[in-house]
């Protein structure tokens, strides 16, 4: 995707609060005004993160697309290609993300929806809808020269140097839902910007399909297992699911379960944890597939298995099924009052 070309066409700022809290929300009736040095800070913010984005969504209905809200939003911006469709399309955006904000943390902030021509994808020329939420304020310093004296004066404002939560809608596949690219960090925490406000999936394709099956054994890891068992379990699991991605060329929904979960407690959390999150994860078309090498090493490589204790130090067991936890034994010890692992190695490695 090329960004060099592309030029604002329409821009509009609303607030949206949390409306759990009765923060309410607060609809602009006019376009920003965007000049030219405007125009670059904010491009250079808006689109700088989709870079290295390379996940395409697309959205969704349990039932019918048409229900889908931004989906819905979008078209009208696309199809009408007029400012006042844009600044009302905006507003129905804004108060559909007003009804989904009813999650205690999410905070109340800007909402920026912007119209952006000249984007180049695929060798061709399309326009994209970019909607973004500003929750956090970073303090910045402000320099005012006046007469003889030079001051500074803290205020607070938006970090243009990271996204929190954004999205780019891209101007094609209309009839089963558009395209997008997501950005949505603090995910776990408030689980309301990509499924509940925009209700998108990743396009069917196996590297995505692998995407999501670790991703939803990593959240089963860190959601259940950590809250409810041990270190040693939960490295053990992690262990086994890394080893059977890697270890097959196909992912098998029937054998992969009872390769990789042995205990008959952790299976029946496994099958319940699945049942509550399957709106979020397309299960019923994961029966079988290639599996992504490439995503696998990408995963393995963001899993980092360390137990830190309240001693100031740490103990990082790295991914290997042969060995890993198979060589740690935790312990008490009944003089100090104290727990304690033993580590078995035959030598050491500098």
């Amino acid at each position: 995707m090329d960004f060099s070309k592309s030029k604002i066409k329409h821009l509009i700022i609303h607030e949206v609060g949390n409306k759990l809290r009765d923060e309410k929300v607060f609809l602009s009736e006019i376009l920003q005004t965007v000049d030219q040095e405007l125009e670059r800070t904010l491009l250079n913010f808006f689109l700088k993160s989709f870079l290295t984005e390379k996940d395409l969504f697309h959205f969704n209905h349990s039932s019918n697309l048409d229900l889908n809200e931004v989906n819905s939003y979008t078209k009208e911006i696309f199809d009408q290609n007029t400012e006042k469709q844009f600044i009302s399309s905006s507003q129905s955006i804004a108060k559909h993300l007003y009804e989904c904000s009813l999650h205690p943390k999410v905070t109340k902030g800007e909402l920026i929806v912007t119209q952006i021509s000249g984007i180049i994808y695929n060798n061709k020329y399309l326009e994209v809808i970019g909607i973004f939420k500003s929750e956090n304020k970073d303090s910045f310093l402000k320099i005012i020269k006046k007469d003889s004296t030079i001051k500074v004066k803290s205020e607070l404002g938006v970090n243009t140097s990271k996204i929190e939560k954004g999205c780019l809608i891209l101007n094609k596949n209309s009839s089963s839902g558009y395209a997008l690219l997501n950005i949505d960090s603090y995910n776990k925490l408030t689980n309301y910007w990509s499924n509940k406000f925009l209700n998108i999936q990743f396009i069917d394709n196996d590297a995505n399909k692998t995407k999501q099956m670790l991703s939803f054994f990593r959240n089963f890891t860190d959601e259940i297992l950590a809250e409810k068992y041990n270190k040693e379990i939960e490295f053990e699991f992690t262990n086994n699911y890394i080893d059977y991605f890697q270890c097959n060329e196909t992912y098998d929904k029937h054998e992969a379960t009872d390769k990789i979960i042995t205990n008959e407690t952790i299976k029946q959390d496994f099958i319940q944890y699945k049942d509550k999150v399957k709106s979020e994860f397309n299960f019923d078309s994961y029966d079988s597939f290639d599996l992504s090498k490439t995503d696998i090493s990408r995963e393995k490589k963001k899993i980092k298995n360390v137990i830190k204790f309240d001693t100031k130090l740490e103990l990082k067991v790295l991914l290997d099924k042969s060995m890993g936890t198979n060589n740690i034994e935790k312990g008490y010890d009944e003089v100090r009052g104290m727990h304690y692992y033993k580590i078995y190695f035959n030598e050491e490695i500098n």
